[in-house]
């Protein structure tokens, strides 16, 4: 059992793939698991995973980058024998194979973040996936000479001792995980960036992601 690691999972309105999801961890090892739902209209399939993880819920949708400090501020209060955890998506986007690699790279050097890298070239990628991903790595790059491949990676290790300083990075929505890199970067805390596979269901139809909104705000995160 992996019991040095807290999985944290935020969700909104999942389907049958976050149930998949759980069993699939559960199956690998991975008992701590902790996902947060974010004021959901939609409650069935919290219900299907209830007994199998500790469950928060917002009373309001407040933002992925709120559910992750959230589970954050809850993984500090109640986990104190961890190396970090392991932040996955809820719409089934991440193969399990890659979560555990990203699971033994941690073990292996816990002292900054593992990234799971998509590779935007490949055919079959959304294009909302593909030109919000390459624009915002082409502009970190050019603001702080810095690149990372994808900066939007919802599959990230962050070690136990950062979880202090990174639920008090601003950013309530999916800029929040484009604000911990520049936080990164600028402290020269380690980025290691690990390549996987991503499962894209009904061109990424499921996703909580708005191409054009979520683009925009993330840029000019970047842009300050």
């Amino acid at each position: 059992m992996k019991e040095d690691i807290v999985i944290l999972i935020p969700a909104y309105n999942p389907n049958s793939k976050i149930y998949e999801l759980v069993q699939k961890l559960r199956e690998n090892g991975f008992f701590k698991i902790v996902v947060v739902d974010d004021g959901s209209s939609k409650k069935d399939f919290f219900q299907s995973i209830e007994g199998s993880v500790t469950l928060l819920h917002h009373k309001s949708n407040l933002g992925k980058g709120r559910a992750l400090k959230t589970g954050m501020a809850y993984c500090i209060e109640m986990y104190h024998n961890i190396i970090g955890i392991i932040t996955v998506d809820a719409d089934g986007q991440h193969k399990i194979e890659d979560v555990c690699r990203i699971y033994e790279a941690f073990k292996e050097n816990s002292a900054g973040i593992i990234l799971g890298s998509r590779n935007f070239r490949k055919t079959g990628i959304p294009v909302k996936s593909r030109i919000g991903n390459i624009a915002c790595s082409k502009l970190l790059k050019y603001k702080i000479k810095v690149k990372i491949r994808d900066t939007q990676t919802g599959l990230r290790a962050i070690p136990f001792c950062l979880l202090e300083s990174f639920k008090e990075i601003g950013g309530e929505h999916f800029e929040y995980e484009t604000n911990v890199l520049i936080y990164c970067c600028k402290r020269n805390i380690n980025i290691q960036e690990l390549p996987i596979e991503s499962i894209y269901i009904e061109k990424n139809r499921s996703s909580n992601y708005r191409p054009i909104r979520d683009s925009i705000s993330i840029l000019k995160q970047l842009y300050k």
